[in-house]
């Protein structure tokens, strides 16, 4: 009796040695040789489940969603709602592997975007998903007096998710285990509280 492969359960496993590879080896590493390789399956088998590379990559953004999302749904909703925010970013930064490889692929996405307009498209899309989820919280923290009032909701979350980029940015420079690290995390808290706490 032939083998029964799970289509969807294979296309994964590819994406996952993907952004294995790319934690371990760094995105210039990747091509449909290495990432068949990391994936314990031929070149041909990788070809069979994606057209080119670009559909891999494109498959493995789909996956930071959705660990970023898994990490969100474990959070307890305790403290108050900055502390909460402060909580949920923190889960999105590149501070260990897995989050450094997502964060890796969505830079290197952005970059792409910038001459690709089917990817500018996709990530402008997932943006907007992030932009309506923090403007989203941030105005239930307003309306339980834990968020200024003096400037529009939407520019807050605007300049929110700014910083998260920054930060994450600002990680991707430094070693997992670096001492500046901890420094500049230590500098998230504050910022946020500067920038969002009532006047």
């Amino acid at each position: 009796m032939p083998k029964i492969v799970d289509h969807g359960q294979r296309r994964r496993a590819i994406a996952e040695a993907l952004l294995r590879l790319v934690a371990r080896s760094g995105i210039e590493t990747v091509s449909v040789r290495t990432v068949a390789a990391e994936a314990g399956v031929s070149a041909g088998a990788v070809q069979k489940y994606f057209g080119t590379k670009e559909e891999i990559f494109e498959f493995a953004l789909d996956l930071t969603g959705e660990g970023v999302s898994r990490r969100w749904e474990t959070l307890t909703p305790q403290g108050d709602y900055l502390d909460l925010l402060h909580r949920l970013l923190l889960a999105t930064l590149p501070l260990d592997a897995e989050r450094r490889a997502e964060a890796i692929i969505v830079t290197a996405f952005t970059a792409r975007a910038a001459i690709r307009a089917d990817w500018a498209e996709r990530l402008r899309a997932n943006d907007e998903d992030m932009r309506t989820g923090t403007t989203t919280f941030l105005r239930i923290a307003q309306g339980a007096g834990q968020v200024r009032l003096d400037l529009p909701v939407p520019t807050m979350a605007d300049l929110v998710l700014a910083l998260s980029d920054g930060f994450a940015l600002r990680l991707l420079h430094l070693p997992l285990d670096a001492p500046e690290a901890a420094e500049l995390l230590a500098g998230l808290g504050v910022a946020l509280r500067e920038l969002l706490s009532p006047r």
